[in-house]
């Protein structure tokens, strides 16, 4: 294994999310420059009515200019625990609450350069309560087979990848 030392750590930008910095590493003596973004981690959802249909949320995405098809998902708020913030964003992008929660699964969304680690769960027994949307949240629930959803990640028509994945875990649990 080689050896990494962090020789400097300078704060670029400090967001309302995320932390950007700069850094300086040694490895195995040759220097190098790496920036990286610190980021305090998020939920995915897969919420399931029944066995057979997912609900997913349509979503403007201002990165790529576009709408997409996601499963609901959010940030951590500070010392939130991740099922609190996932029983939160349920409700808020989707009018749906579950009954029943399972994580099925965790992963990192771009290690390469960010520390987002996300944290799968699946909802089931789904009943409804108000949309509440975020004020700045351009959402419209979408209710799917689960069929559908998972020929619409061979497509591409789903190019999200925590969809994809979130999909894909929900897909091997539930065969």
């Amino acid at each position: 294994m080689k050896r990494i030392r962090v020789l400097r750590r300078s704060l670029i930008y400090q967001g309302r999310i995320v932390r950007l910095f700069k850094e300086t590493l040694e490895i195995d003596g040759h220097r190098m420059v790496r920036d990286t973004i610190e980021h305090p981690g998020a939920v995915v959802i897969v919420p399931m009515l029944g066995r057979s249909r997912v609900v997913l949320v349509r979503q403007y995405r201002r990165a790529v200019d576009r709408m997409l098809l996601e499963l609901p998902a959010g940030t951590l708020e500070p010392g939130e625990p991740k099922l609190a913030c996932a029983r939160r964003e349920l409700r808020e992008e989707t009018g749906w609450q579950a009954r029943r929660w399972r994580r099925i699964g965790r992963f990192y969304a771009a290690p390469g350069m960010i520390s987002e680690q996300l944290t799968v769960f699946l909802a089931q027994d789904l009943s409804p309560v108000p949309l509440e949307p975020e004020p700045d949240e351009l959402v419209e629930p979408v209710v799917l087979p689960l069929r559908e959803a998972l020929a619409k990640v061979r497509s591409g028509a789903i190019c999200d990848a925590k969809t994809i994945i979130g999909l894909l875990f929900a897909e091997r649990l539930l065969a």
